[in-house]
């Protein structure tokens, strides 16, 4: 066993042939002290030894809220033997009502090698039951990925932020795809990373005399954190896609679109600040509208300036940014995600 695995406690060593015998001992043994708990298969892939220490510690977070039984496989494609290491654990819990504690299982892989090829016999021969499936990868789509992966998979969750290349790992992952029937729904937590950000700029045009503007609207800019320009490039696909504007002419992070009317507005994104999106303005020959979230605040700012000198200011609250606030917020919402689609093909072009 590596020694960087064995130092951390992932739970009980076993052979992989006994990992369901193994999982019935664990709860034979709690007298009904413990309630076994699972409402769906979480399967997490990352790489390396470091990631599986990390991802124990956020799939303890999740099953506090979420209960599930969850898959954790880590790599390590460059040991020079191939080999499995496999460990069972708990998640506990206690319930509402203090009474019983509520656990849920992790089964955890470290393949070493050239052992990458069985992560869909081990994801598919360790599902509890009939529950869907949701993988969460944290990593980059290899062009050599088995597509067996995805008939199975119900929800593919993943973060476009962590890509050094977005348009590189989008195309291998349409690619992968489109090589099986799959059923999957593609959930990307920096989409879900501007829920509050998409909230704010439609709560800006609440009102019937604000949407007055949006048509007349001439010029916008967006600026980011350093890291984040692909999370303030799908904020801007999203206006793009619900306001109908598509692409004029692209140079860098300056842009010119062109609205259905036949007008333009020039667009700029700016890496400058602290916060994943740290403002945003739209501006019309006659009225301007600002999101800011200010350094030191709790909150996002709202300012609109209206002729005839009104001006209105509003104060509402940001989301949360830790990674595994936005992975609970991602299960808790559902759907299909149809709006992030049409965001992500007006922009994939210039990712």
């Amino acid at each position: 066993m590596p020694e960087t695995a064995a130092a951390f406690a992932q739970g009980i060593p076993v052979e992989i042939g006994k990992i369901d015998r193994e999982l019935k001992k664990l709860w034979d043994k709690d007298e009904g002290v413990t309630t076994r708990a699972s409402l769906l298969n979480l399967a997490i892939y990352c790489e390396g030894t470091e990631a599986m220490e990390h991802n124990t510690k956020l799939i303890s977070e999740i099953t506090q809220t979420h209960a599930c039984r969850s898959i954790l496989i880590a790599t390590k494609p460059d040991e020079p033997k191939s080999e499995v290491h496999a460990w069972i654990s708990a998640h506990c819990h206690l319930s509402r009502a203090g009474a019983k504690q509520i656990c849920c299982e992790q089964i955890t892989f470290l393949l070493e090698g050239r052992t990458c090829g069985l992560i869909p016999n081990i994801v598919f021969s360790h599902l509890d039951s009939d529950l869907p499936l949701y993988l969460w990868w944290q990593a980059d789509f290899s062009a050599s990925l088995d597509e067996q992966l995805w008939s199975w998979v119900d929800r593919l969750i993943f973060d476009s932020q962590a890509w050094s290349n977005p348009k590189e790992q989008f195309t291998a992952l349409r690619s992968s795809l489109a090589k099986t029937k799959s059923r999957l729904i593609l959930c990307d937590l920096n989409w879900t990373r501007l829920i509050d950000w998409r909230q704010a700029v439609a709560g800006l045009f609440d009102t019937a005399e604000c949407r007055t503007h949006l048509e007349h609207i001439e010029s916008g800019e967006i600026s980011y954190a350093p890291g984040h320009h692909s999370t303030a490039l799908l904020l801007t696909g999203w206006m793009m896609a619900q306001l109908g504007w598509r692409i004029g002419k692209a140079d860098k992070n300056q842009f010119t679109f062109v609205k259905q009317d036949g007008g333009e507005i020039s667009f700029e994104l700016r890496e400058e600040g602290t916060h994943a999106v740290d403002r945003l303005r739209l501006s019309g020959s006659s009225a301007s509208f600002q999101i800011v979230h200010e350094s030191g605040s709790a909150f996002l700012h709202e300012e609109i300036h209206l002729p005839g000198g009104q001006t209105y200011h509003y104060m509402v609250p940001p989301g949360k940014a830790e990674i595994v606030d936005l992975f609970n917020e991602e299960l808790m919402r559902g759907g299909k995600h149809k709006v992030y689609l049409r965001a992500l093909t007006a922009v994939e072009s210039l990712l």
